[in-house]
């Protein structure tokens, strides 16, 4: 099975090139409906957390620990993640194929997502903990072992609930386009 399988669409007209860090990174042009659906997603999925971290009384304990630039640059990392989930779903199948095939697609990038969040959050968080601490001869094999052994349950955690998010965005996101479709098709017919 190719890469390209189930593409039906014709190749993009030439435009501007992209930065070269979009570039190097994505290797081509991200769409204008790869940056819609992405902030889509990440606004959906922002407002799903921030309820149900409300309902359940969590939000204000949490919120209490971060300042603005924290949180705004979680949200960037989010958002960052969800562009590179959706571009890496839209390179692969078009969005009219069939929701079996967006939830699997959705599942895989969802899961990648995920884990680059995780392994993200150990470079900020454990990393220069650990280093210090070896630098110092205060770390001890046991708090080394401690990173590793939460990195082994977490990448697969993380990959799991990142998964998970990535299954059902990917089904959303082919039934918003189906819902865009017929609905153009309606407006079409109208004229």
């Amino acid at each position: 099975m190719g890469e390209s399988e189930g593409r039906q669409s014709s190749p993009p007209p030439e435009t501007p090139a992209e930065s070269p860090a979009v570039t190097a990174v994505l290797g081509g042009r991200l769409s204008l409906s790869t940056w819609a659906l992405a902030t889509f997603d990440v606004g959906l999925f922002v407002l799903v957390a921030v309820l149900a971290g409300h309902a359940s009384g969590a939000l204000s304990d949490l919120l209490g620990g971060l300042n603005t630039l924290v949180g705004a640059a979680v949200f960037c990392v989010v958002w960052a993640l969800f562009v590179l989930a959706v571009w890496w779903v839209d390179s692969r199948v078009e969005l009219s194929a069939s929701l079996w095939t967006l939830a699997l697609h959705g599942f895989a990038a969802g899961a990648m997502a995920g884990v680059a969040f995780l392994l993200g959050l150990v470079a900020v968080l454990a990393v220069p903990a650990l280093a210090e601490g070896l630098a110092l001869g205060t770390a001890t094999l046991s708090a080394v072992a401690g990173v590793a052994l939460f990195l082994l349950v977490g990448v697969a955690v993380a990959s799991l609930i990142g998964g998970a998010i990535g299954l059902l965005v990917g089904v959303l996101d082919g039934l918003c386009f189906r819902l865009a479709d017929r609905v153009l098709a309606a407006s079409a017919g109208d004229r």
